[in-house]
């Protein structure tokens, strides 16, 4: 039975406990300061501890699942290191790059487990993606374009920028994890653009004035030379996810969205795919509990994650600040 602390009560929180609710041998403890965090405890049939610290520090967890806005994961982080527990947190890893290197620093003296929350890698369709990529099926690649669009207006600290809110933080590390994953390391990376577009939100019944942006639009080139536009945003009202990728022998579009098909076209017939249009649908997946149950398997395998290691995220985290100076 493996025990784990969920820190956060919040929006975020619930999806993470709804995906664990699906898992077998664990059990889930809920803390946090705010006292409605024990109502969602009983909600969901876990545990529940009012004292964060105090949880963390003791024994009665094996690992945290960190579900707090962006300014607090470096805290509760280090604390967790601190007393031997294995860490998952969700994206991203930290408010800024000097955080995050602290993080590996210390993570890097552990023999803790440390896994950030990128959910793309593990989406079949995206999966797919990375084998046309990989096994050339496309030829050479050289163009391609990542959209992530949210509609925002959850939560007021996600326009914010002190406390970690914007496009940037919250979608484009998304696309940015599957650029380096697809890809590669990155040569040069340019912001082409980045505005406030929605000037007031409503929020819970209160207005908002968001400083932080809610679009923003890269140019990027790998060092293997190719060439990506990225653009993330805050703005779309029904969520929107696309990838497609361009090569010497035809063209990948894909999505995590199940009402949209994965395309891959062939100029030329390559390993199992024709020539022409080649069609795959891949229902709803529920990215939360694969990603949890991952994060479960290699606590209690021993294995060190190949997908979503706080390492990877290290190096999101290098490119968003690279956008940032």
């Amino acid at each position: 039975m493996l025990r784990i602390g969920v820190i956060g009560c919040g929006r975020i929180a619930e999806k993470h406990l709804q995906a664990y609710k699906k898992l077998k041998d664990i059990e889930i403890t809920v803390t946090d300061i705010l006292q409605e965090g024990q109502t969602i405890a009983k909600n969901y049939g876990v545990n529940w501890h009012n004292n964060p610290d105090e949880l963390i520090a003791g024994h009665e967890i094996d690992a945290v699942d960190i579900c707090v806005p962006t300014p607090l994961h470096v805290e509760f982080i280090m604390k967790a290191l601190q007393s031997g527990k294995h860490i998952f947190c969700e994206k991203p890893l930290a408010m800024n790059l000097k955080e995050a290197k602290e993080i590996q620093e210390k993570a890097a003296q552990a023999s803790t487990l440390l896994m950030v929350g990128y959910l793309y890698e593990f989406h079949p369709a995206y999966q797919l993606g990375k084998d046309v990529i990989e096994e050339h099926i496309l030829g050479e690649p050289y163009y391609a374009i990542f959209r992530l669009g949210g509609r925002g207006s959850t939560s007021a600290w996600k326009h914010k920028r002190k406390t970690g809110g914007g496009a940037s933080n919250e979608m484009l590390v998304h696309m940015l994890d599957v650029i380096l994953w697809y890809f590669g390391e990155v040569k040069t990376i340019e912001k082409l653009y980045a505005d406030i577009v929605l000037k007031e939100r409503e929020i819970e019944g209160r207005r908002i004035v968001p400083d932080a942006e809610d679009v923003v639009l890269l140019k990027i080139e790998t060092n293997d030379g190719m060439k990506i536009l990225c653009e993330s945003d805050l703005i779309t009202p029904s969520y929107m996810n696309y990838v497609e990728v361009h090569g010497t022998n035809g063209s990948l579009w894909t999505s995590i969205l199940d009402y949209f098909p994965t395309i891959v076209y062939c100029r030329q017939p390559k390993g199992v795919y024709d020539r022409g249009h080649n069609l795959f649908n891949f229902p709803k997946v529920d990215l939360f509990q694969k990603e949890l149950s991952y994060f479960i398997q290699c606590i209690q395998s021993g294995e060190v994650p190949t997908v979503n290691s706080g390492g990877h995220s290290i190096k999101v985290m290098e490119l968003i600040h690279r956008i940032m100076q």
